[in-house]
């Protein structure tokens, strides 16, 4: 299993400004969970996706890696 978490500040309106959103993505095996949310609050949104090959699965992780860096977020840690 290999997981990507990737943090940003919230540009956003209602007294959010400022605080941090997390965006987490967990590889295991042919299998990508994302996960999204603030990280002030327990509760966070999922999506999983399946693909044909443990490559392709990584290659997506990659892939959503860096759209979320050219988004602003910065990758946190990598376990």
């Amino acid at each position: 299993m290999k997981k990507i978490v990737l943090v940003s500040k919230s540009e956003g309106q209602r007294g959010n400004e400022g605080k941090k959103k997390v965006y987490e993505i967990t590889i295991e095996a042919n299998k990508v969970t994302l996960s999204w949310g603030m990280a002030e609050k327990p509760n966070r949104q999922t999506k999983t996706e399946w693909f044909g090959t443990a490559i392709q699965a990584d290659w997506f992780a990659t892939d959503k890696k860096w759209e979320k860096v050219n988004k602003g977020y910065e990758v946190a840690y990598t376990a």
